[in-house]
């Protein structure tokens, strides 16, 4: 398998235009400083990571740049991308110097805020730097361009990139090829005059899903609801499906209450439900998870072990470990058998809180079951 960028560096950015009036201290230019972001930050996750990058920069050897790389990363997944370029700059004005995942990193957070300019500076340091950009930085340059509104500029720039003999694989394609799709048919639609229906509305939230665009689905799903159509099973299925699959999901609060509001109707197996509890656990929503929890009998829709390592897990995170263990009870009651995860999340979280008897007991019982390996 040829890389996705064999030619050299001058070929490439001319493949690419970038813009050479595009100062190399554009970054330093554009954003607020780490400190105002800091102080008006009301997450305790990023007031914590921007604390640990600081301090790793006052140390008197450097750490690695994997270090820096992993909060960055993970500023980068919390859509945190002010932050992380803010970061960023004070690693430049230390003279660190960044590796080919630093950068991919400020790529990707620079097409998140929507600042295709400052990217394709940054693919154009990558090359000062002789590095050798891989699949993901382009198809983040793509997935930003699209985002930024242009299926034009999209296909402009793949078509750059093949007329000058780079090669894109079955990542790129398929990470976008859905999303394009729809956005194609939406837009031809508007322009004849066509108005979608709930049908046309929920295929083109599959296409978003598919390709990973979780937030162009959601937006899909608030317009629906401005225009008062009527949203199905199959729209909240999808949704949750596409929100499920998500490595790092945060579900917004507004789809998260529409879906509680009307689950009733339009969710009707356990699968959605288990995706959606897990939604409310992460999104900080613990009253309304345990609501939907126990409204299941209501509802005709028996939980099973999935669903009760999602509320164990999530009630032994706030430190309610007694409510947690009479899950345990509550599961084999109602003819579920627990698993390997069920007793790990326990032990695990007893261990924390120095309740070692009861994790000990629970250990025990784990090898008696033959579920410890």
């Amino acid at each position: 398998m040829l890389s996705l960028f064999s030619p050299s560096p001058i070929k490439l950015r001319y493949a690419f235009q970038f813009p050479n009036s595009v100062p190399h201290s554009a970054l330093h230019l554009c954003f607020p400083s780490t400190s105002s972001l800091h102080s008006r930050s009301q997450s305790q996750p990023l007031d914590e990571a921007v604390d640990s990058f600081t301090r790793m920069l006052s140390m008197r050897r450097t750490p690695p740049i994997i270090q820096f790389n992993k909060i960055l990363g993970s500023l980068s997944k919390t859509k945190q991308f002010h932050a992380a370029v803010s970061l960023f700059q004070q690693l430049q004005g230390r003279g660190i110097a960044p590796d080919l995942f630093t950068l991919s990193i400020v790529i990707n957070c620079c097409c998140g805020m929507g600042r295709m300019t400052l990217a394709f500076s940054v693919l154009a340091k990558i090359f000062r730097m002789d590095y050798q950009p891989n699949t993901v930085t382009s198809t983040t340059i793509l997935k930003g361009l699209y985002l930024c509104g242009s299926v034009e500029k999209v296909v402009h720039f793949h078509d750059r990139v093949l007329a000058h003999g780079f090669q894109l694989n079955q990542v790129t394609y398929g990470t976008l090829i859905n999303g394009l799709c729809a956005k194609y048919v939406f837009n031809t639609m508007a322009k004849n005059r066509v108005f979608p229906d709930v049908r046309s509305y929920n295929i083109m939230i599959n296409g978003f899903c598919k390709s990973k665009m979780i937030d162009d689905a959601l937006n899909l799903f608030e317009e629906m609801r401005r225009k008062n159509l009527v949203t199905d099973t199959v729209t909240y299925s999808t949704l949750i499906d596409g929100l499920g699959n998500q490595r790092e999901s945060f579900v917004p609060w507004s789809f998260l209450k529409t879906c509680k509001i009307e689950s009733l109707t339009v969710l009707r197996d356990i699968y959605t439900y288990n995706i959606l509890i897990d939604g409310l656990f992460k999104s900080g929503r613990l009253k309304n998870a345990k609501e939907i929890f126990q409204d299941l009998s209501i509802k005709g829709c028996s939980p099973n072990v999935r669903t009760y390592n999602i509320m164990i897990h999530g009630l032994c995170k706030e430190g309610l470990f007694e409510e947690a263990l009479a899950l345990l009870s509550e599961l084999e009651d109602n003819g579920c058998l627990p698993d390997a995860v069920t007793f790990e999340t326990l032990i695990r979280a007893l261990f924390e809180k120095d309740e070692n008897d009861m994790a000990e007991k629970l250990l025990r019982e784990m090898v008696a079951r033959g579920l410890l390996n």
